[in-house]
């Protein structure tokens, strides 16, 4: 069995921070009008007044701390499943979560740059 060494203590450094980065922007109260607006801009979508209304309600649809080990990961998947979709198990709610975890991914993934 080949033994491999633990990752340098910047990487993890580098990493914790990342994370907490991506966790207070995905904050409800951090994600403010103007960052919206140019956001927006930059992304060409129209109407930033719902995409904000979008963005802050998102974390109580999908869970926050799996997309940031998602974005941290460098993967792009899927949500997972949620304790709601035993409650409301068709179809829609599994679109409408996809659709509120993509754009969160990618207000995130535009924030940390």
């Amino acid at each position: 069995m080949q033994m491999t060494s633990p990752a340098p203590a910047g990487d993890v450094d580098r990493v914790l921070e990342l994370r907490r980065v991506l966790r207070a922007a995905a904050d409800p109260h951090a994600i403010t009008d103007d960052a919206v607006r140019v956001y927006c801009a930059a992304m060409g979508r129209d109407d930033h007044r719902m995409e904000a209304a979008l963005l802050r309600q998102a974390p109580a649809v999908i869970d926050v701390d799996a997309l940031v080990d998602d974005l941290v990961a460098g993967l792009r998947c899927d949500p997972p499943r949620s304790k709601l979709d035993r409650l409301l198990p068709n179809r829609r709610w599994a679109r409408v979560r996809r659709l509120y975890w993509a754009r969160l991914r990618d207000y995130l993934t535009w924030r940390s740059r």
